[in-house]
């Protein structure tokens, strides 16, 4: 008779999330401030959604962020 053996499986799930909606800023921020602010914000609401799962829960690729300007002055 083959010998057995008991195991147990779990898993492990990687995502990729976009989150929009993180604030806005006026003509005097730079570039950099809303790069940071944003990222800020980010994991910020992860942080909050995933709060009673922090200790399983990490960022695992890098934070990119898209910013999306709108002209105000009429043409």
């Amino acid at each position: 008779m083959k010998p057995r053996s008991r195991t147990t499986t779990g898993a492990k799930v990687t995502i990729t999330l976009e989150l929009s909606n993180l604030g806005s800023w006026g003509p005097g921020c730079t570039t950099g401030q809303v790069h940071d602010q944003a990222s800020e914000a980010a994991i910020g609401r992860l942080n909050k959604l995933f709060k009673d799962y922090l200790d399983s829960t990490k960022i695992v690729g890098p934070v990119i962020v898209e910013a999306v300007t709108t002209s105000l002055e009429k043409r």
